[in-house]
């Protein structure tokens, strides 16, 4: 390979959440562990990225920046040629996260007491978002089948149709459980929100990274009218791991729509997207594509190894197979009913340090979320405890 996924950098002094959060859980962590729960890579920065951040740097100012036509047509291009989304640049509009710009369209878009639909389990600020604004969650349970999430499409129809029902926060793709919504799934998304006259927000930070010879499909190209209700919330920060320097672009057709979603911004005083993470993006979109073709090559071998690895204990464990991210959903019912007791174990234990299911909604119990963003040695090694510990305390043997 050109680029090194090898090496790695102990973030532990630096603030990484990651590296924080394991040594919350775990006063007795073995020299080298990389924990794999946060949704960051641990792979080095793409080298044209550290380059155009350097070079900008040294030659320019920090001082408040906007994003510039170049930084807009980079953003449109790379759309077009990797999603086949014909957007333009008008209709972009960065914010420092997706997190953010679900939490304005909440705001902007329904009112105290309204009901937000979302489809379960589901990234956990889908619910803070909500919750934290006054304004109610309405689960529409995801259907878990033959060990995959479908939409429940008849409870989506009925909760649709409730008058308190402004707005819908769509996962595409799914997180946790790496699902690639297929065109027929999409469609028939798309025609209840129309028929009912919601506005959907669609967190798609997830959709450059795709396997299994899968198709992306952009909300906004779902159908010929859905740009007019969709907000589509993108960013180059799970892609190329630059989530740090806090820049999402964030497409919406509609202007009416954008310029309520920008006066609610502003309005609480929420920037755009700040400068090196604007470089950063430019950088990744223009420079750093072959880096990007690359990383998906190991995530997918990481993911793969994850899945031979839980699947080899027979019935133990069932493995959601990802379509999409470095992110693999995990069940352990079968092996151990007790959610907390397991979590315990592998964290104490075994020093492998995944996601809590239940941090992604009640039916997130007995599962967890495996972060596979890491050189294979060590994910390698990670599995490695988790065998000798499964034998010691569970007695279950390859």
């Amino acid at each position: 390979m050109k680029y090194n996924f090898e090496s790695y950098l102990t973030r532990r002094e630096t603030g990484s959440s990651k590296w924080l959060n394991m040594d919350s859980r775990c006063s007795n962590i073995g020299e080298g562990v990389i924990p794999m729960s946060v949704a960051d890579m641990d792979f080095l920065t793409a080298p044209e990225i550290v380059e155009d951040l350097t070079d900008y740097v040294k030659t320019q100012t920090l001082g408040y920046s906007k994003p510039v036509d170049s930084y807009l047509e980079s953003v449109v291009k790379f759309f077009k040629d990797y999603h086949n989304y014909e957007a333009e640049k008008e209709w972009i509009v960065t914010t420092p996260g997706i997190v953010s710009a679900l939490a304005t369209s909440v705001r902007a878009f329904t009112e105290v007491g309204d009901e937000v639909i979302i489809f379960t389990p589901v990234y956990h600020p889908f619910y803070d978002v909500i919750e934290g604004q006054g304004r109610k969650i309405l689960e529409c349970p995801l259907i878990y089948d033959n060990n995959e999430y479908k939409i429940d499409f008849d409870k989506f129809n009925e909760l649709a149709s409730k008058s308190e029902v402004k707005l819908v926060l769509f996962c595409s793709p799914h997180n946790p459980g790496g699902v690639v919504w297929t065109k027929e799934e999409l469609t028939k998304v798309v025609e209840i929100v129309e028929k009912n006259d919601l506005l959907i927000v669609s967190d798609e930070i997830h959709a450059d990274l795709i396997f299994n010879n899968k198709e992306h499909i952009i909300m906004g190209r779902v159908s010929d009218t859905i740009g007019d209700r969709a907000i589509v919330c993108t960013a180059a920060s799970k892609t190329f791991n630059i989530a740090g320097l806090q820049c999402s672009n964030i497409f919406i057709k509609n202007e009416n729509i954008r310029n309520k979603f920008v006066k609610c911004n502003e309005d609480i005083g929420i920037e755009r997207a700040n400068v090196l993470g604007l470089v950063a993006t430019k950088s990744a979109y223009d420079n750093a594509l072959d880096w990007l073709e690359e990383v998906k090559q190991v995530i997918d071998k990481n993911n793969n190894l994850i899945i031979e690895f839980f699947e080899s204990y027979g019935n133990n464990f069932k493995v959601m197979k990802p379509d999409a991210s470095f992110l693999v959903w995990v069940n352990f019912e079968n092996l151990e009913k007790e959610h907390g007791k397991f979590m315990s174990f592998l964290d104490t234990q075994c020093n492998f340090f995944a996601s809590d299911g239940l941090s992604f909604g009640d039916n997130g119990e007995n599962f967890i979320r495996i972060n596979t963003g890491l050189p294979t040695k060590k994910l390698l090694e990670n599995l490695e405890r988790v065998k000798i510990y499964l034998k010691e305390y569970y007695n279950l043997d390859k």
